[in-house]
């Protein structure tokens, strides 16, 4: 990259809006989906499914289901769980089990043949009793005569037990609104339907196993489901083994999160091939031959609709309005946009610690004492506050939004990354259940994923450079938590590279100019620092500074 001589600094006015780490926690869980569109969604993916055993993607099983039950997740009071350590006091309402048998009995009975292992519960202030969320085994590997079931075949499913939805999104307890919601067993009020199928089946790798052990023989998936546990020990259920379903969960403290992790433990020990499986996945396959893979990648906290929104309409961000924005992002107007969001390791500090410790350790980074393990359970990192407000910003900007998506760390490591569809262009989001949004949340959804010592230090210039190459953004906002490790010249970073990165960039813009393409504007937002280059780059291109406080 060129680099302009030093400019004479000069003093620029200076827009800044500082948050607390309160009003952080309040705003980046803001937004709900509306669940009566997620359901008619749904009831189309079911039939995609019936009709399109062969898919040729697993996309087609993901957007619609997943997108219900974060609505679900994300409108509901608290998440009920099973746990393996005693029930505290005053945690009896959150337990699933020991408050609702009968209704995950019943779960049970009308599953039938594929079985109904329970995952977790949405607690709904509507409702007398919870939504269950459960694992059964996939309706593609239950043979002709409905009662035996292969011991290959394609895996296990995620299917929902509860109360119907009506088309407005409120829940209801007739047969009619369960037969419109694609039901396909109905019983007492409560209806059960797939969400998910295909999730992945554990294969057993002898490498990884003691001498003395072997794989073990092949058993009906069935009767694995019924041996697995999916009770709560500390935050995570847990890891899987041979046969088991690929799906594993993660909570905190106050059961208000879910989000799908790693099935396995970390372990360096273990193979090559047990160690490229970084997440929770689906799978379709003809018998031990693997045909396609898809990582799954979901986060959703209950709210139950008491977090503010910041003046958020959605009938006027049909309207072309665009989206007030939260506590990172703010107004979001344009229709040609590009986020470039800082994916290096210093995104792992915790913004709120809970106060609890669980079973298991994670890595975490400090300002001030750099990467540590910990068993004390954070409620948020800087990067799942992220998460959170750019998937309430993927699933609600207007349909015509085009948008683009990028992290920057260091070169080679993992979250210097580029969403693949907007490499080149700017993508449509299209319609609220697009595969389009359901791919850019993916992308937001895995920049946590792995150890984070292994997204990466902050550089941010070959990701701004990139997205000033493309004609057809006019803003973007840009997002850093850190002072960039060198200048673009990999120079170490002092002070005098602030007023020359923001006049290469300004540079750039009269480039653009005189070839009679629109300029860029470039909103930046800092977390937890006060940042004058940040502020400098945003002058210079007629953009907007954010600081975001208390972190």
């Amino acid at each position: 990259m060129s680099y302009l001589a030093l400019r004479k600094r000069q003093s620029h006015p200076q827009r800044r809006n500082g948050f607390t780490a309160t009003e952080l926690l309040v705003g980046v869980a803001a937004g709900t989906m509306i669940l009566g569109a997620s359901a008619t969604a749904l009831r189309s993916t079911q039939t995609i499914i019936s009709e399109s055993q062969e898919r040729a993607t697993l996309r087609q099983n993901t957007t619609n289901g997943m997108k219900l039950m974060r609505s679900e997740i994300e409108r509901s009071m608290n998440v009920l769980i099973t746990r393996t350590e005693a029930i505290q006091p005053g945690e009896e309402d959150k337990d699933l089990i020991s408050n609702h048998a009968t209704v995950v009995n019943q779960c049970k009975e009308m599953a039938g043949v594929q079985g109904f292992n329970p995952l977790f519960a949405v607690n709904m202030v509507e409702l007398n009793e919870p939504v269950i969320y459960g694992i059964g085994v996939s309706r593609n590997v239950i043979s002709a005569d409905g009662i035996s079931l292969s011991t290959g075949g394609r895996g296990y499913a995620l299917l929902r037990c509860g109360a119907p939805l009506n088309m407005d999104g409120t829940y209801a307890d007739s047969e009619d609104a369960a037969a419109n919601n694609g039901a396909e067993q109905y019983q007492s009020g409560i209806f059960i339907s797939h969400i998910l199928d295909d999730i992945g089946m554990i294969q057993c790798n002898a490498n990884d196993l003691p001498d003395t052990e072997t794989c073990p023989d092949p058993k009906p998936l069935k009767e694995v489901l019924a041996g697995t546990s999916f009770a709560f020990s500390g935050d995570k259920t847990p890891a899987r083994t041979a046969q088991q379903p690929a799906l594993r969960i993660q909570t905190d403290q106050n059961t208000k999160l879910i989000k799908f992790i790693d099935p396995y433990e970390l372990d360096d020990n273990k193979s090559a091939e047990y160690k490229k499986i970084s997440a929770s996945y689906l799978e379709t396959s003809s018998g031990v031959k693997t045909q396609t893979r898809q990582n799954l990648y979901f986060a959703a906290f209950a709210r139950a609709d008491k977090r503010v929104r910041f003046g958020y309409n959605s009938a006027e961000s049909a309207e072309g309005q665009g989206y007030p924005g939260g506590a990172f992002f703010q107004n979001i107007t344009s229709q040609n946009l590009r986020f470039v969001l800082d994916g290096s390791g210093s995104m792992s500090a915790c913004v709120a610690w809970s106060g609890e410790y669980g079973n298991t350790r994670r890595r975490f980074y400090d300002p001030q004492k750099g990467y540590f393990r910990t068993y004390q359970i954070c409620s948020y990192t800087r990067m799942e506050a992220l998460q959170n407000e750019m998937i309430d910003i993927i699933q609600n900007l207007p349909d015509a939004t085009k948008i683009g998506l990028a992290a920057f760390s260091s070169d080679g490591y993992r979250n210097h990354t580029t969403w693949e569809q907007s490499r080149s262009n700017l993508v449509q989001l299209g319609p609220v259940n697009s595969a389009e949004r359901q791919s850019a949340i993916d992308f937001v959804l895995s920049l946590s994923n792995s150890d984070p010592r292994y997204w990466g230090g902050t550089m941010p210039w070959n990701t701004l450079n990139k997205a000033f190459e493309d004609d057809s953004t006019d803003t973007i906002y840009f997002l850093s938590d850190g002072k960039p490790n060198y200048d673009p010249s990999r120079s170490s970073w002092n002070s005098s590279d602030y007023e020359d990165v923001a006049d290469y960039y300004a540079g750039l813009n009269a480039s653009r100019i005189s070839n009679q393409k629109e300029s860029i504007k470039i909103n930046s937002t800092s977390v937890g620092l006060d940042s004058e280059w940040m502020q400098l780059l945003s002058s210079r291109t007629s953009g907007e500074y954010i600081k975001v406080d208390g972190l």
